[in-house]
């Protein structure tokens, strides 16, 4: 029989929806009246092993206790599908109160195997608290588990500092270390109290670390302050060597260095960086900028004179080719480059980022945030649309893939269009209004002179709509897509990314009303740097927005220079940008997007919540 389908029979026999397996049957006899005893011999053998006792264990507790030390010995051999029908012998039958937590662990543990872990969490949380310990620090194990697998890393952490009580030989300290730098920065931003001492040493220190970096400072002084509070906190060696072996923590670069096209093809983008970053270092900053026109340029002079200008940070290139170009400049050189860089485009291919950043503005980065956006709404099952061209599939192809790990196989459909001509059948198409349709013919048909009122509807399951193209190709869509929607349903909410933003006011935004948009934050209402986009276009009367974009760009690289190097070795941590809320994750910059609706020819910026924060999911 194939290794899946037996799993899978596993899996359902413990849920009860398979027979029970018929190879390790329970010894046929009367066990109603046989007296419980309440344990077996403290021995360590093989899962085989123990079923053979079970089989000729003197009555149905020691039965079960036997079933359940086989159940164990098999999932710690990996032997899952053979321990999973060792269980579900036991699934109905009324364990005595002794026996239910040790079964309930099991079952988690099977659970957590297959990365089930809401259905894991709702088992361990059913088990009554024990005063066994072993079973104590059993269950604090698998609580970690099921956290560290969903990401709830304060949660994780928690756990393991518990474990730590357990069994102080241990050092959790480095994995604890990396759970609590993976808490969102909104959680030590508020007041957090904890009343364990060592619970208290992490929370103080990561508070005091984001509060430093949120002032833009080194958080050398932050730790020192820390050590002088906590000398015996497991996180102190850790500590020390931070401050001892990365420099990073108590100097920031002063000598920067900015490489933009600002002559030639793309000049215009390069100098709406520049403008950017010029716009920062009027915050009273004090480093000192140079700007070295890549048009201008080559890899190799620009090489040279970074090393010249003793420079500490590199912003940019920009230009693709370019990147491609100075990549493998510093590719060959004899030793890795001494600047901390913020490349402003994606990675090169095989290029081994070491103290590079990237940070790039793209749709691809817009596909990812909606999918993020749309699932905190509660959308379950989602329609794209988009054009019928190789970069078109592609971006549908990156949304689909992304949404359907987060809600399982057929939970996104594409439509795909080549021109205007192809929308109104793509979309009915794709909401089955054609299928309706064709059923309502056939019943028609089957009446005969029965007159019968029917009108074709839409499909059910979907519930929003991303449109991948412009504010063009949305003027011509959404009637098809409003038209489409069954009058039984509710308004279907159409989403877009920031192409809509682009070309909106070239013919008013009021036949795009509903459609909501993501976009760089600065360029949506109530931003509170609004004077500064106003002053621009007040500079730059005829700034586009994808002008202004870059202009955000070059701003944010700049706010991001002081806290990059940290911001790598702490990845909760999040900067209020101007293009996005800016994390870095595997040296690249993540941004999450801002997003509003066009509502009666104005804009109207939609609840973001990236900074709130729930405790159920940490």
């Amino acid at each position: 029989m194939p290794k899946k389908l037996l799993t899978c029979m596993a899996i359902l026999a413990l849920v009860g929806c398979a027979s029970q397996p018929t190879e390790q049957q329970l010894p046929e006899r009367d066990i109603d009246r046989e007296p419980l005893v309440e344990s077996i011999p403290d021995i360590r053998t093989s899962g085989a092993d123990y079923l053979r006792l079970a089989r000729n264990a003197e009555n149905r507790a020691q039965t079960y206790q036997y079933l359940l030390r086989a159940t164990d010995a098999f999932f710690d051999a990996a032997d899952w599908q053979r321990g999973a029908a060792v269980l579900s012998q036991l699934e109905d039958i009324q364990l005595p109160t002794s026996l239910r937590a040790d079964y309930a662990m099991q079952r988690a543990r099977l659970l957590i195997h297959f990365e089930q872990w809401r259905s894991a969490l709702t088992t361990l949380e059913s088990i009554e608290s024990t005063r066994d310990r072993q079973q104590r620090v059993e269950l604090t194990q698998l609580y970690y588990q099921v956290y560290a697998g969903q990401n709830r890393h304060l949660s994780a952490a928690r756990q393991l500092v518990e474990l730590a009580t357990y069994d102080p030989e241990q050092d959790y300290s480095d994995i604890t270390w990396q759970h609590f730098a993976q808490v969102p920065a909104a959680y030590w931003r508020q007041a957090v109290r904890e009343n364990n001492d060592v619970m208290r040493g992490w929370t103080t220190l990561f508070t005091r670390v984001t509060q430093a970096l949120d002032m833009r400072e080194p958080i050398a002084g932050s730790l020192e302050l820390w050590l002088q509070q906590f000398p015996a906190h497991p996180a102190t060696p850790r500590v020390e060597r931070l401050l001892n072996d990365a420099p990073w923590i108590s100097e920031q670069p002063r000598r920067i260095a900015v490489l933009l096209p600002l002559t030639g093809q793309f000049a215009q983008q390069g100098q709406a960086i520049r403008d950017g970053v010029l716009a920062a270092l009027s915050n009273e900053r004090n480093e000192d900028v140079i700007f070295i026109d890549t048009s201008l340029t080559d890899s190799e002079q620009a090489l040279r004179r970074l090393h010249d200008e003793n420079i500490e940070a590199v912003i940019g290139p920009l230009a693709r080719e370019y990147v491609d170009r100075f990549a493998r400049t510093l590719v060959n050189m004899d030793e890795p480059a001494p600047w901390v860089h913020l490349w402003l485009n994606r990675a090169p291919d095989d290029y081994p980022a070491s103290l590079d950043n990237f940070f790039a503005l793209d749709i691809d980065t817009e596909v990812e945030s909606a999918v993020a956006y749309l699932s905190q709404l509660g959308h379950e099952q989602v329609l794209v649309f988009g054009t019928d061209t190789q970069r078109g599939r592609q971006l549908a192809n990156q949304f689909e893939s992304t949404w359907q790990r987060r809600h399982g196989p057929a939970s996104a459909r594409t439509g795909s269009y080549r021109s205007s001509n192809d929308m109104p059948d793509v979309v009915a198409q794709s909401l089955h209004v054609r299928d309706s349709a064709a059923r309502i013919a056939q019943v028609e048909a089957a009446a005969g002179a029965i007159s019968i009122e029917s009108e074709p509807r839409s499909r059910q399951d979907v519930t929003a709509v991303y449109l991948l193209g412009d504010a063009a190709q949305a003027r011509l869509l959404k009637p098809f897509i409003e038209t489409n929607i069954s009058p039984f349903a509710s308004r279907m909410p159409v989403f877009a990314s920031s192409a809509m933003h682009e070309a909106a006011g070239n013919r008013g935004r009021g036949d795009l009303d509903g459609i909501t948009f993501s976009d760089a934050p600065w360029l949506l209402p109530e931003h509170p740097q609004a004077d500064l986009l106003q002053r621009f276009s007040r500079l730059r009367p005829n700034l586009s927005p994808s002008s202004q974009r870059l202009v955000a760009m070059g701003y944010d690289a700049m706010e991001l220079l002081p806290r990059i190097s940290a911001m790598n070795w702490y990845p909760g941590y999040d900067h209020a940008g101007l293009t996005g809320q800016l994390q870095i994750f595997d040296n690249a910059v993540q941004r999450q997007l801002s997003w509003a609706m066009f509502e009666s020819n104005t804009l109207r910026r939609q609840p973001n919540h990236v900074n709130t924060v729930d405790r159920n999911t940490l």
